[in-house]
């Protein structure tokens, strides 16, 4: 696992199961400068099924798309495999 994905695990893990968070609020969190590493890194969590992304309308009717950790996710520990 990359240090980036690493990152992006454990901020999620502090976070819990079930927060919500775009792109741009990892990225801004973690000090990640490029959207591709938060997004690889999504992208991997939710094949395996540790990680959920979803779209919910804001206010204004605008789609955000969001990510969440899984209960799965939480308690994955990748150092384990």
């Amino acid at each position: 696992m990359s240090e980036n994905s690493r990152k992006v695990l454990n901020y999620l893990k502090e976070a819990g199961a079930g927060t919500k968070f775009t792109i741009k609020e990892l990225q801004k969190a973690l000090g990640i400068e490029k959207p591709i590493a938060i997004v690889g890194s999504l992208r991997s969590l939710e094949g395996k099924g540790y990680a959920v992304r979803f779209t919910e309308a804001d206010a204004d009717g605008n789609e955000i798309k969001y990510f969440a950790l899984t209960d799965e996710g939480v308690n994955y520990n990748p150092d384990a495999e």
